[in-house]
């Protein structure tokens, strides 16, 4: 029952920054080893770099890199989409690069996981704050991690961090809906559907406390605010006036079917 964790990249991985260096630790000291990394790649400038360091890593957790060249926006849903279906697990699993997983979080996943549901985790934001002091080495969410929530849980309908299903799932549903553009809104509007198409979401991080939260987000600059706005704006307007559930009907993921 393998699983792959395909992840979206626009030159946001690179591979000397303190974010992307605790990204790829965390997968490799995942207690649950039965996974594969997939890298979705947009046309990153630094691609010749991330695909040496893939095919030269002898890391415990197989790692790679599969581009698909976008323009210069970045399309979230698209690049979920080409890791989905480049991937080799029986469940796919798509987040981002700027997340940190606990060391029991893919573990808890494939305990949750089976054909007739969508598994989706609570996020906590990191502080800027607390981002600072894991990078100069102050803490160590490896060692401790209680220590680390330092931030807040975004609502349900921020769904980002994770969706997984098994592969049949993301078939039913067409991955996701590629008419959305930059990020925002595509992972509600894939909740939706799935519950539509018979795959309710289980949601991992549920506790008040924040007891069982095991995925942050690393905080970082924007690179373009006032881009990323305007795209969420649009995505939003979208989801609110949707007619019809059928998406991408020439194709997903940049295969044409």
């Amino acid at each position: 029952m393998k699983l792959t964790v395909a992840a979206s990249n626009k030159n946001r991985l690179i591979l000397d920054e303190p974010s992307s260096i605790w990204f790829l630790k965390s997968i490799q000291w995942q207690t649950f080893t039965d996974f594969e990394l997939v890298i979705a790649d947009g046309g990153s400038d630094n691609y010749e770099e991330l695909k040496e360091y893939f095919e030269q890593s002898e890391e415990n957790i197989p790692m790679r890199i599969v581009q698909y060249k976008i323009g210069d926006t970045f399309q979230r849903s698209l690049l979920n989409n080409v890791g989905v279906r480049n991937s080799n697990g029986d469940y796919v699993m798509t987040t981002d690069v700027d997340m940190l997983f606990e060391s029991t979080f893919m573990e808890t996943l494939m305990g949750l996981v089976d054909e007739k549901h969508l598994i989706e985790s609570r996020t906590l934001y990191l502080k800027p704050t607390m981002c600072t002091k894991i990078y100069s080495g102050v803490v160590d969410p490896s060692v401790d991690w209680d220590s680390c929530k330092c931030g807040r849980v975004k609502k349900r309908t921020t769904a980002g961090g994770c969706q997984c299903m098994h592969k049949s799932g993301w078939d039913k549903v067409r991955g996701f809906d590629e008419q959305y553009m930059g990020w925002g809104s595509e992972d509600q509007d894939l909740l939706n559907r799935c519950r539509r198409a018979g795959l309710p979401a289980i949601w991992m991080g549920e506790k008040p406390d924040r007891s069982n939260i095991k995925l942050f987000h690393q905080h970082h600059a924007k690179i373009d605010l006032r881009k990323d706005l305007a795209d969420q704006a649009k995505n939003k307007k979208r989801l609110n006036n949707i007619k019809h559930y059928r998406v991408n009907p020439n194709g997903w993921g940049g295969i044409e079917d």
